[in-house]
């Protein structure tokens, strides 16, 4: 199949109450509601996530991990390959695809004893995953108590699979355990500013915010931030007392050099950044604006990997409690440590669907050094994901890339895609597939891109069966041509102080 090229004006794909007609009922319902209805259904939903993330099981667990933070490599060790053998006897007793890939290969559990013996397998992809989602399923566990979830990252496109309860409550130690790093404890006010939607697009006038009650927590939306919706933000942290703030670094920075413009600073205990590369520019003046230290997490959605800083910032912790991290090269060969390569996670506790050798899609290394810090676990180094760019739209929102990407998550069938902009009006939508979308597909994805982006927009959709990667094999979701400055106008200089090609 060769390109095929639409051009289309679009007018937001939403219906009378201008929320994006992707969204299910439930959610569109939410987004036309007062907000005091929705302030109740946040605080609601709060209440739901705190039973199942703090659940049975959760104190226990903490207690293990902060025990085991001391512990030298060979213990670590010895605590991966223990729960590892128990998730590879369980993967080929109950999972069909796991079964028929070692009976293929003429292996058995017994052969999969250490992290060591895991190259014995291939790397498992995405597109395997796509190709057999049913077989991966575990018959031993009860379909109507497992979550059906999705990749939402900026360096692959979406791919199903499924948790159980037990990895929710796995994830929350580790969430919690970074932020203890940081000196944050659960009931202390924060902020957070990622990619939800919490609001109808179309509103124009603050709280541009609703509140998780049982959590402390003002969830904040990301996209309104336009420069003269800025003051309300940072007078609802201060008002709100928040202590700290969740967000992705490209929208930190973006609040943190709009007070370098006004010459304020705003005075928090924290900053927490995730999802996007953390680059030493922004770094530095997130830590200067906000007087604290910021303190940058790495983990998917496929709960392979997690890793965070402590308050050394010498370099992410690779939780090994968590799951297995490899660094190995396109032949799936471990590289020695200091040396980039495919991160390559094996998940130690999801039983619902196991995923070994999973390609996670991120280039990282293992650090030669150790923290200073005095914990045992190792440091993983800078894990280089394909840095996107913030986009600049015409009535001056400032979007991160993660916003942006949403709409092609409901196209059936996209392998990859990239978001390019131009111009302030101009964009071009590149999608991999191996089939022809329809019109009326094309014209939903631009719609609904357009809704996004606050209007109408001239959108070019061009199918192909794979997206060119630059010259240096990097792939970015999303490219901005459109630097801008904090008065929101065009620049000829960057916003980030760093850019990947």
């Amino acid at each position: 199949m060769g390109q095929r090229a639409h051009l289309r004006w679009g007018g937001g794909g939403s219906n009378a109450t201008g929320v994006e007609s992707v969204y299910t009922l439930e959610e569109r319902l939410y987004l036309s509601s007062p907000v005091f209805v929705q302030n109740a259904l946040v605080s609601h939903r709060g209440r739901q996530l705190l039973r199942d993330r703090f659940g049975e099981g959760y104190d226990e667990l903490a207690a293990s991990f902060l025990e085991s933070e001391s512990h030298d490599a060979d213990r670590l060790r010895a605590y991966q390959d223990e729960r590892l053998r128990v998730v590879v006897s369980h993967a080929y007793e109950t999972v069909p695809y796991y079964r028929r890939l070692m009976d293929g290969l003429r292996l058995r559990p017994a052969d999969i004893r250490t992290a060591d013996d895991l190259p014995k397998l291939p790397v498992l992809t995405k597109d395997e995953i796509r190709a057999n989602l049913e077989d991966m399923i575990s018959s031993a566990v009860d379909r109507k108590k497992i979550r059906k979830v999705f990749t939402s990252g900026t360096t692959g496109d979406a791919v199903n699979f499924y948790w159980d309860r037990r990895v929710d409550v796995v994830n929350n130690v580790c969430l919690w355990r970074a932020r203890r790093w940081a000196g944050f404890e659960f009931g202390e006010p924060y902020a957070t500013l990622l990619g939800k939607l919490i609001m109808n697009p179309a509103r124009k006038r603050p709280p541009f915010w609703r509140f998780n009650r049982p959590w402390n927590q003002m969830l904040m939306s990301s996209h309104h931030l336009t420069v003269e919706n800025l003051p309300h933000y940072l007078r609802a942290i201060r008002d709100n007392g928040i202590a700290a703030l969740d967000a992705y670094p490209s929208t930190v920075a973006v609040i943190a050099r709009y007070l370098e413009s006004v010459g304020e600073y705003l005075p928090l205990k924290c900053v927490f950044t995730t999802a996007e590369p953390l680059h030493e520019p922004d770094r530095e003046i997130i830590s200067d604006r906000f007087q604290c230290g910021v303190f940058d997490g790495y983990s998917q959605a496929e709960r392979v990997v997690y890793s965070a800083e402590c308050d050394h910032h010498r370099g992410h912790h690779l939780f090994e409690e968590y799951g297995i991290c490899e660094i190995v090269d396109d032949d799936g060969a471990p590289v020695p440590d200091g040396t980039p390569g495919r991160l390559v996670g094996t998940g130690l506790h999801n039983m619902a669907m196991p995923l070994l050798r999973y390609d996670v899609g991120d280039v990282a290394s293992r650090s030669t050094e150790q923290c200073t810090c005095g914990r045992g676990l190792p440091l993983m180094g800078l894990v280089a994901t394909r840095q996107g760019d913030i986009v600049s739209t015409p009535d001056g929102r400032l979007l991160p890339p993660l916003m942006v990407l949403r709409p092609f998550m409901y196209v059936e069938g996209i392998k990859a895609s990239q978001f390019v902009q131009h111009s302030l009006k101009d964009y071009t939508a590149r999608i991999a597939t191996d089939r022809e979308l329809t019109d009326e597909e094309v014209q939903e994805l631009i719609s609904n891109l357009c809704t996004r982006l606050g209007g109408p927009a001239n959108i070019k959709v061009e199918q192909m069966r794979e997206i060119p990667r630059s010259a240096n094999q990097k792939f970015r979701r999303v490219v901005s041509e459109v630097p801008i400055r904090m008065d929101g106008s065009v620049s000829t200089s960057p916003l980030s102080g760093s850019k990947e090609d």
